[in-house]
C-alpha cells in the first residue's frame, strides 16, 4: 500500500517500516526486552501491510501498546499453565495409584502422619480424609463438598506440603528427644 510523506510524497511499506522501525522498537523496549520487541514490531508490521492508514505514525505506536498488553497477558496465562501442570505432576507423583501415600510415610511412621493430618485445617483435612480414607477421586470430593475439582486439587496440594513440613518437623523432634 502507498503511503503519503509529510511534503505529498508516496511512501511504500518498505519505507513506512525502515521509517518508524527503530522508534517502535524503542517504545516497546519500555515494556519487554528488545528481542521480543523486535518480535512485536514485525508482527505489527506484518499484520498492518496494505491496512496503514494515511498517518500511520500514531496507529503503529497504539499497535505496538497493544501487542505488548496482549504479550503480557499471554505468558500470565503461559504462567498459570505451567503452574498448574506442575502441581497436577507433583500431585500424581506423590500420588500414585500403586504408591499410594507411601512416599509420604516413607519419612515417617503411619502414626505421625495421621496426626499431622488432624493438624491440618478444616477443610484440608476433610479433603485429604475422603481422597486416602475413603478412596474417592477428585470429582467425587468436588461433588460431595459442594466445591470446584480445582480447589480440591489445590487444597490436596497444600495438605501435602504442609503434611511434609509437619512430619520433618516431628521426625527431627522424634530424634532429638528420643
Amino acid at each position: 500500500m502507498q503511503e503519503r510523506d509529510d511534503e505529498g510524497m508516496l511512501m511504500s511499506t518498505a519505507q513506512v517500516f525502515h521509517e518508524y522501525y527503530a522508534a517502535l522498537v524503542g517504545y516497546a523496549c519500555k515494556f519487554v526486552d528488545l528481542h521480543t520487541a523486535e518480535d512485536l514490531v514485525q508482527d505489527v508490521f506484518i499484520q498492518a501491510h496494505g491496512k496503514l492508514p494515511r498517518n500511520p505514525r500514531s496507529y503503529l505506536f497504539r499497535s505496538i501498546h497493544n501487542k505488548c498488553v496482549d504479550h503480557f497477558k499471554h505468558q500470565a496465562v503461559h504462567r498459570r499453565f505451567v503452574q498448574d501442570s506442575l502441581l497436577t505432576q507433583q500431585e500424581l507423583e506423590f500420588f500414585h495409584p500403586d504408591a499410594g501415600h507411601k512416599s509420604l510415610l516413607e519419612a515417617s511412621d503411619e502414626r505421625s502422619v495421621w496426626e499431622a493430618i488432624e493438624q491440618l485445617p478444616p477443610k484440608c483435612r476433610e479433603v485429604v480424609k475422603l481422597r486416602y480414607m475413603q478412596g474417592m477421586k477428585t470429582a467425587e470430593i468436588s461433588d460431595a463438598m459442594g466445591i470446584s475439582s480445582r480447589t480440591v486439587e489445590t487444597q490436596l496440594y497444600k495438605a501435602v506440603k504442609q503434611l511434609r513440613t509437619m512430619i520433618r518437623k516431628f521426625s527431627i523432634f522424634s530424634w532429638i528427644f528420643f
